[in-house]
């Protein structure tokens, strides 16, 4: 089977920045707030897992870029 699309290295990158951005400074800065009502941990929590997580979210839709399973050819 013949894959005709593909992810560049570019919007892979773009979705890791867009993605963790939204996930490091709201979603965990809530979780974290939530759990222990320390604002200051909240951020530093969040900024950590932006230096962590890009790379790591990359790799990830990388590896997954090279997974064959679940695309479908296109029509002619």
């Amino acid at each position: 089977m013949k894959i005709n699309t593909f992810e560049s290295h570019k919007r892979s990158i773009a979705k890791a920045i867009t993605y963790r951005f939204y996930q490091s400074f709201l979603i965990s800065p809530l979780i974290i707030y939530t759990l222990t009502q320390n604002l200051l941990l909240a951020f530093q929590f969040g900024l950590l897992e932006v230096f962590v997580k890009i790379p790591a979210y990359y790799l990830f839709e990388r590896l997954w870029s090279m997974v064959k399973h679940g695309y479908k050819e296109a029509p002619e």
